[in-house]
This record gives structure tokens, sequence and C-alpha cells, in this order.
């Protein structure tokens, strides 16, 4: 079995490669003058498993030509599966992102890993998928520290709870309360966060405006330090320095996606994955 590297996940797929002492294959990529894209992978191996998170569409074009490129069976790992919140028709003739897309993986890959895929939705429309939890290493990272972990809302609640639970930590999510008919206040449900170190917790930080303005709230209510952990650290339109500018005293991810932030890794889970 060898380790193909998709350009989104080098780091990834090296230490993936490590944990099973398997060897990384050699993957050559180029961009044409008009932008198309070139693959080439050097390997004589019946069985591989490309590593390639999609965080744009030029990851996904790459994706789809690593598949082509390969002789043999395929494992997917796509620890960030982009076009996942696009998981049903908000509006009449829109396209359902992630189906289309799952159709694409699944037309060449023989097996498909992701971590914590958006939904449940997104995830029913593979039939090969296997959906990890990072949540436990978030909570690992936090094990025994003082702190009070926060959904940013009840929908991602039971992901906190997981964190939470292997923190050893109390939790809570954030609730919006209509005071009046212009009026909208945001507190925890049920916690004091006075004097407390908190920590957001949440799957995705794309634009990362949800977790401003929560930040924003719980200094409101007292918190001692606010900082915010996460498994996929997008981070578009400027995100890490809206972030910062926030007061946020440090943003910790996973290396789903690939930046300065991702402090821990999925490389045990994914691993332990591929040897059954």
């Amino acid at each position: 079995m060898k380790i193909v590297p998709g350009f989104s996940s080098p780091m990834l797929s090296l230490r993936i490669s490590k944990k099973l002492n398997s060897e990384i294959a050699s993957v050559t990529y180029k961009r044409f003058p008009d932008g198309e894209l070139y693959v080439r992978v050097e390997a004589e191996e019946d069985e591989f498993v490309v590593v390639q998170s999609l965080n744009s569409n030029d990851d996904l074009v790459a994706l789809l030509l690593l598949f082509d490129a390969l002789k043999g069976s395929i494992t997917a790992v796509i620890p960030y599966m982009g076009y996942a919140r696009q998981d049903k028709v908000f509006l009449k003739g829109e396209a359902v992102s992630i189906r289309a897309v799952a159709k694409l993986i699944e037309s060449y890959a023989d097996r498909v890993i992701t971590v914590n895929i958006h939904s449940r939705e997104a995830e029913s429309y593979f039939s090969k998928l296997k959906n990890l939890d990072a949540m436990p290493l978030i909570g690992e990272y936090y094990k025994d520290r003082d702190v009070v972990m926060i959904s940013p809302d009840k929908g991602s609640l039971e992901r906190v709870k997981v964190a939470a639970k292997f923190a050893n930590c109390d939790y809570d999510y954030l609730e919006k309360v209509r005071i009046d008919a212009e009026t909208v206040e945001i507190q925890p449900k049920e916690l004091d966060v006075s004097g407390r170190d908190v920590v957001i917790v949440d799957d995705i930080i794309s634009t990362g405006g949800t977790v401003i303005e929560a930040s924003k709230k719980l200094k409101e209510l007292g918190a001692r330090t606010v900082e915010v952990a996460c498994v996929h650290a997008v981070l578009a339109e400027f995100a890490p320095v809206k972030l910062i500018c926030s007061g946020l005293r440090e943003i910790i991810a996973t290396d789903t996606v690939e930046n300065v932030f991702s402090k821990l890794s999925v490389a045990d889970i994914i691993a332990n994955e591929l040897s059954y």
C-alpha cells in the first residue's frame, strides 16, 4: 500500500505514512498557463491511499486526476469534505453539491474515509463512507484543565458533549433569547461563565463570524479568557485576522485543513481505520 499525497494534505500524508510504515508515492503537480492542472503518479502498486482534503475547486479536480492516474484499489482519505454544507435543496433549482461530489468520488474509490463530515444528511449520499470523529482529540488536548466548553448553538451541542467528556470539563451551549420584537440576546443556556476560561468548540470555522459573535458575548458575560477549538479550520475571508483581533487567546485546530493553527493531528485515527 502506497500513500499518495494530495497537494492540500502533504504533512498529514507524511504522518499517516509513518504511522503505517508505508511508502509515499512520487507525485508531480503542474499548472498550465490556462489554469488547467496536470498530475502524474509514479508508483507500481495495486493498492493506494489518496490523502486530499477538499478546500477548493482545485482540490477536487486534483483528486479526480489522482484517481484517474492510479491503476489498482483506491482508498480515498478526504479529511475535510468540502461541499458538505450544501446537503439539501434550500432554494428551488439548487444543486445538492455533496450529492454530486459523492457520486464522483465513489465512481473511482473503493473506500472513502473522512473526518467529521458536516451533517448526517451529507453522509447519507455516500455508500462507501467511514466518518471518523476528531472531537475526542480536542477533548484530550484540554484534559483536566479548568475550562468550560461552549457550543455556539444547540445544533453543535452533541459534538461538544464528546469533547467535554474526554476533557473531563463542564459544557453548555449559547442560545438566542428574544427580549422583544427587535432585541435578541445570546447567552449560555445554564452555566455561569464569569471568571472562567472558556473554549468555543465547533466542527468548522469558515469566515469566523459565529465564533467572533460568541466570543464577544462570552466576554461581556465575564469570561476570563476565550479561545476556540475546531476540527476544520477553513478560515476564509481573512478569518485569522478577524479572530485574533476579536480578542481570542488561542485558535486550536486539527490538520484536516493544514495551516499554522493545526496543533492536533488526525493521523492516528485515520491510520487506525486504514489498518482494518
